[in-house]
C-alpha cells in the first residue's frame, strides 16, 4: 500500500523547506500533488523519491533551474555523479535514502565510496552514516520504508562497518570498558546498533554484539558468563512505549539494580512518559546524546 504525506512530510525527510518545494512546483511543475475528495493535497511515494533525488543535487551545488530540465534518467545519472559537485551531509545523507528506497546497491557503494574520499572513514560514519540512521527512523515512521528497505541498507552498511571494524585496534582491556549490545525481543532494526558497535569499538571499548530480537533472559545469561554490567539497546518499535515499564520490571527482577546498568534509546523512548524510570535504566533520546555517555 503506497503511503501518502503532506508537504510538511516531504520538508521533514527531505530537508527542502514547505515554502520552497511549493515554489518549485509553480516555477517548474516539478512536482503535480494529488488530491482527496474534499481537494486537500498530499503526496505518495514517487514524489518522495523525486524530491530526495533533487536535493540531493541542489544540496550538492546544482541550480533547481538546471535541475528541472533533466529527465527522470538524467536525473538519477547526476545523483549517482553528484561526488563531482561539492557535496555536503545532507546531500548524501538524502542519496543514501534513495539507495535503501530503490534497493540501489550501486548508488550506495558509489555515494559510500565518493564519501570516504572526501571526508575520511571517521566522518563518513559519525556525520554521514550516523545521521542516516536518524532519518531512517523518520522514514519509518512516515511509512516510507518497510523492513525489507532496512534489512537491505543495514546488510550493506554491515558489510562495510564490519570491514573497518576489522581493521580497528582490539581494546585495551586496562583501558576500555565492556558492554553488551542487542536488540530486545522482536525487534529487528538494527542499523543503530552496528554504528554503536563501531562507535564503540573505536572509543576502545570490548563490545560483545548480540543483535536482532535477543530476550532478556538470554542477555542475563551473557551477563553471567562474562561478569560485564553494562549493556545497550535500542528500542524502534519494540517494547512498545506503554510496555515499558513491565521490561523494566522483569530487567529489575533479573539483574541486581545495584550492579547493572542500561542505556537505551530509539523511537519508542521518544513516546515514553513514565513518571519514574528505575535507577539501573538511562534513557536517551537519540544515538547522538546516548554516545555522550561512552567518550
Amino acid at each position: 500500500m503506497e503511503s501518502k504525506y503532506s508537504i510538511k512530510d516531504l520538508e521533514q525527510l527531505s530537508g527542502i523547506k514547505a515554502h520552497t518545494l511549493r515554489a518549485w512546483e509553480q516555477r517548474y511543475s516539478l512536482i503535480e500533488p494529488l488530491r482527496t475528495e474534499t481537494n486537500i493535497r498530499y503526496y505518495v511515494d514517487e514524489h518522495l523519491k523525486k524530491i530526495l533525488n533533487i536535493a540531493v543535487l541542489v544540496k550538492s551545488g546544482m541550480r533547481i533551474s538546471k535541475v528541472a530540465e533533466l529527465s527522470s534518467e538524467e536525473l538519477r545519472t547526476a545523483v549517482i555523479d553528484a561526488g563531482r559537485y561539492q557535496g555536503n551531509y545532507d546531500s548524501q545523507i538524502n542519496a543514501m535514502k534513495i539507495s535503501m528506497m530503490e534497493y540501489d546497491e550501486y548508488l550506495f557503494e558509489s555515494i559510500f565510496n565518493k564519501c570516504l574520499i572526501q571526508f575520511g572513514t571517521e566522518e563518513t560514519l559519525t556525520r554521514i552514516v550516523g545521521a542516516f540512521i536518524q532519518q531512517v527512523g523518520l522514514l519509518w515512521q512516515a511509512g516510507a520504508i518497510n523492513i525489507s528497505n532496512e534489512h537491505f541498507i543495514s546488510n550493506l552498511i554491515k558489510q562495510k562497518l564490519f570491514s573497518i571494524i576489522d581493521q580497528t585496534m582490539l581494546p585495551n582491556p586496562k583501558q576500555g570498558k565492556s558492554y553488551v549490545l542487542y536488540l530486545p525481543a522482536d525487534e529487528l532494526h538494527e542499523l543503530g546498533l552496528l554504528y554503536l558497535y563501531y562507535f564503540l569499538k573505536k572509543q576502545g571499548h570490548r563490545v560483545i554484539y548480540l543483535g536482532q530480537s535477543v530476550p532478556i533472559e538470554y542477555v542475563k545469561e551473557v551477563a553471567e558468563k562474562t561478569h560485564i554490567d553494562q549493556f545497550i539497546s535500542i528500542f524502534t518499535t519494540r517494547p512498545h512505549f506503554e510496555e515499558f515499564d513491565l521490561y523494566f520490571d522483569r530487567v529489575g527482577e533479573m539483574f541486581d539494580p545495584k550492579n547493572y546498568k542500561f542505556f537505551i534509546t530509539g523511537l519508542q523512548v521518544s513516546q515514553y512518559d513514565g513518571k519514574k524510570v528505575p535507577k539501573y535504566i538511562e534513557m536517551s533520546p537519540d544515538l547522538e546524546t546516548l554516545k555522550k555517555n561512552f567518550i
